[in-house]
């Protein structure tokens, strides 16, 4: 687990300091870390800055990292433009979207359809659905749905599912959490990490 205790320092230096939420998910099959930060530069909120620090570690020590920035400008009706920056263990790229989005106390919805900008063409579809119902003045429901798909001109390349049930008390959440993941034209590999989740956000 040394490699997972180097990536975990790595994610809480950041997190803490500029980061708005940090996840800990330890599963049946391996440790989820999630690092996330958002910035935005004027008051209408029209743009803004979103930044992503993700790590799977499993228990044999295989480490998988993801670092993404996305710059959005987002129109009054939720729709808009992103600009999306990654790395990862695989290579790195850039993609070019559409996305949409809205955001209250209760729903949050988050969309983005993508082209990556490379030699080769290939599609993704990124969406975050959360929901955060408030139970009493110290309880709220919390609730997050997390779906990315990723395609080529052969067909589907990958496919991933996230999914968190819980409760939120003072900016800190909890709960079950489930990840799966498809590889393949056909969904031929198949992955489930069921486990539980701890999250604060700031």
């Amino acid at each position: 687990m040394k490699s997972f205790f180097t990536f975990l320092g790595f994610f809480l230096g950041t997190f803490f300091l500029s980061g708005q939420s940090f996840e800990l998910m330890p599963g049946t099959e391996r440790v989820f870390v999630d690092a996330q930060w958002l910035k935005t530069f004027d008051e209408d909120r029209h743009w803004s800055l979103f930044s992503r620090s993700r790590a799977t570690v499993n228990y044999d020590e295989q480490t998988n990292l993801f670092m993404g920035a996305y710059a959005n400008y987002t129109t009054s009706s939720g729709f808009g433009g992103t600009v999306v920056g990654r790395i990862s263990s695989t290579g790195a790229g850039g993609d070019l979207g559409i996305h949409f989005f809205k955001a209250n106390r209760t729903f949050l919805v988050y969309a983005l359809a993508s082209v990556e900008l490379q030699s080769e063409i290939g599609l993704s579809w990124f969406s975050i659905l959360r929901y955060t119902a408030q139970i009493n003045d110290r309880w709220r429901v919390y609730s997050s749905l997390e779906l990315f798909s990723n395609f080529s001109i052969e067909g589907h390349v990958a496919s991933v599912q996230r999914l968190r049930a819980g409760l939120d008390r003072n900016g800190y959440q909890f709960g079950l959490a489930l990840n799966m993941a498809g590889l393949g034209p056909n969904y031929e590999t198949r992955d489930q990490n069921p486990g539980v989740f701890v999250r604060k956000q700031f």
